[in-house]
């Protein structure tokens, strides 16, 4: 179903507000909610794992190591409102985590315009669960198309997740979405145990969508 939705217009609303922030953030030095000076956010990407890692260690601000299409590297955590994170990347590439989980991109060749769960986010819930997601993208032709999935996540014992800084226990779920025209896409979230925060995850966003994948180096919580 292709339409104009409002959705477009929050997001655009949302990322001007977080890079307005960034960009005072070069001249006055402002920081989000004192973690990270906006000036690191603005920081290149580095697509060697161990250079990557290497600078990871070397930065002391929040940050992912991001593989979204072309996007390779370490992001560093821009601004911060509420559950909102955004991640700005070199070339005006900006990734929007909700609770840490996938919201919303910009700067992509085809973007993802927001994400509405009908009950609360599924990785904050007991396994197996059920829920219901509607999608708002841009695609190649520049149109917003509105989809609806539902989907199923099932989660396995703990199991040795390494991350850029250190290994850590995580709960691996799995994640099938089943859309309204027959197709099925997957994601895969490694989930802390005891706080259900998310470590890592890996996702097909929406049918044909290029996988977008990220890891936790230095968490913001």
């Amino acid at each position: 179903m292709i339409a104009q939705h409002p959705t477009a217009g929050r997001f655009q609303g949302r990322l001007r507000a977080a890079l307005s922030c960034a960009l005072l953030g070069l001249l006055a030095g402002c920081a989000s909610q004192g973690q990270t000076p906006l000036a690191a956010s603005l920081q290149a990407l580095w697509p060697d794992d161990e250079v990557t890692v290497a600078n990871a260690s070397a930065i002391p601000h929040a940050s992912l190591s991001v593989s979204i299409g072309d996007v390779q590297g370490l992001m560093v955590l821009g601004t911060q409102a509420g559950d909102m994170t955004y991640w700005p990347a070199q070339h005006g590439m900006v990734l929007e985590l909700h609770d840490g989980g996938l919201h919303a991109t910009n700067g992509l060749a085809e973007d993802l315009l927001g994400t509405h769960y009908d009950d609360g986010v599924p990785w904050r819930q007991d396994a197996p669960a059920s829920f219901t997601l509607v999608r708002h993208w841009h695609n190649r032709q520049g149109e917003v198309v509105r989809s609806e999935a539902r989907g199923m996540m099932r989660c396995r014992g703990t199991e040795r997740l390494p991350l850029p800084l250190e290994a850590r226990d995580a709960e691996r779920c799995n994640v099938s979405l089943d859309w309204i025209k027959g197709d099925t896409t997957t994601a895969t979230y490694w989930r802390d145990p005891d706080t259900r925060r998310l470590w890592a995850v890996q996702e097909t966003p929406w049918p044909g969508a290029p996988t977008m994948q990220w890891q936790v180096a230095r968490h913001w919580w």
